[in-house]
């Protein structure tokens, strides 16, 4: 990305001016005292927890805990993978993350920096560097904006020029690999894959740090699937982006992910690096879903090892979660819930199978404290 002069826009902000600048080596910059790298995480999410009220009659109402105590860390220019079974909470702690829903427990830091400092004006240089790329491709577009029009609104948002903003949407699309002409081209005019590669280029339009892709290849046929997930990769390369991928699909986060975070039923039950995890898994859950791929191995068949149905979220089981539909449930399981545990170097794991092994120290978990015992 280059130009032959720099250009400045300039967006009034609680603590002053915060320069918008067009340069020759890092494009569009946000510079921030405030958003500062302390460490190599540029995530930190601690005892994260959400619950959601339901209305069960007339007067009573209960509570769905949709995220419980989950905690992790991403490392800069890292892929982080969440995988479970649909209404896990991948999603919700994709939007708590993103600030989209406020958490009633735990903590978000970017950079080191709790995100409940960002208020006001000054929340906007954090909605610079956290961006999100939905699943449905068409319902996250204005059908009566042009694509030029959707990718060039944030930027009109954060104060930058008319000028600057026609020319960067077409370094953009051909960025995500789509012709500068498309700027013209309504959704409805676009394939799916296409309008995929339409939001991808709206969510880099400010240059984030992080990018949230929520199942963002699940409503693509296989072979667009392919190609938008080589192109994250490439994007990744070129721009040192930080992704969490999000994903029912195994496969996928096999592909995408430097490391994987597990849940189940709102709780994480394992975290380790891709390889570990598909080589040898060590939670119960995590074997069952992973020995349902699909293989392009005709002689190999899969049996279904998962059996029965998830708990209703509004009645969990006490203790571990996953016990009633566990093969290798235990006593302890129906009454204690389990501890995150590190296993093995860098292999995280919530079972009782494994608590012999040393509890998670704060220096070495995935999270900046150990996840407490329910």
């Amino acid at each position: 990305m280059t130009t032959t002069e720099d250009r400045t826009a300039a967006m009034p902000d609680e603590t002053g001016q915060l320069a918008t600048t067009w340069g020759s080596t890092s494009g569009w910059q946000t510079h921030s005292p405030d958003v500062v790298a302390k460490s190599d995480h540029l995530l930190d999410v601690s005892h994260l927890g959400k619950r959601f009220p339901v209305r069960t009659g007339i007067r009573s109402k209960s509570f769905v805990s949709a995220v419980d105590d989950v905690s992790f860390t991403v490392k800069t220019g890292t892929t982080l993978g969440i995988v479970g079974e649909s209404g896990c909470g991948k999603s919700t702690t994709a939007r708590l993350i993103l600030g989209l829903i406020e958490p009633d427990d735990g903590t978000v830091a970017f950079e080191g920096v709790d995100v409940k400092t960002f208020t006001g004006g000054r929340q906007k240089i954090l909605r610079r560097n956290m961006q999100m790329v939905f699943q449905d491709p068409y319902s996250a577009l204005n059908p009566r904006m042009s694509v030029g029009e959707s990718i060039a609104f944030p930027m009109k948002v954060h104060g930058v020029s008319a000028n600057d903003r026609k020319e960067r949407v077409a370094q953009l699309l051909s960025q995500v690999g789509l012709h500068p002409n498309h700027a013209s081209y309504y959704p409805h005019q676009m394939s799916g894959g296409q309008r995929q590669r339409v939001n991808i280029a709206r969510a880099l339009a400010l240059e984030p740090r992080l990018v949230v892709a929520d199942e963002a290849v699940s409503a693509l046929d296989k072979s667009v699937q392919a190609q938008v997930l080589n192109l994250f990769t490439d994007l990744q390369d070129q721009l040192s982006l930080t992704y969490l991928f999000i994903s029912h699909d195994l496969n996928v986060v096999q592909y995408m992910s430097d490391n994987v975070l597990v849940m189940y039923l709102g709780q994480a039950v394992e975290q380790c690096p891709s390889t570990s995890l598909y080589e040898e898994p060590l939670h119960p859950y995590t074997k069952a879903l992973i020995a349902s791929i699909p293989s392009v191995d005709p002689d190999q068949v899969h049996s279904a090892p998962l059996e029965g149905e998830i708990p209703s979220p509004l009645n969990p089981p006490s203790g571990c979660r996953f016990r009633t539909r566990c093969p290798v449930a235990m006593d302890i399981c129906a009454v204690e819930r389990p501890v995150m545990r590190e296993e093995r170097p860098d292999h995280f794991v919530a079972c009782h199978l494994y608590d012999t092994g040393a509890p998670m120290s704060a220096s070495k978990a995935p999270a900046p404290e150990a996840a407490p015992t329910a």
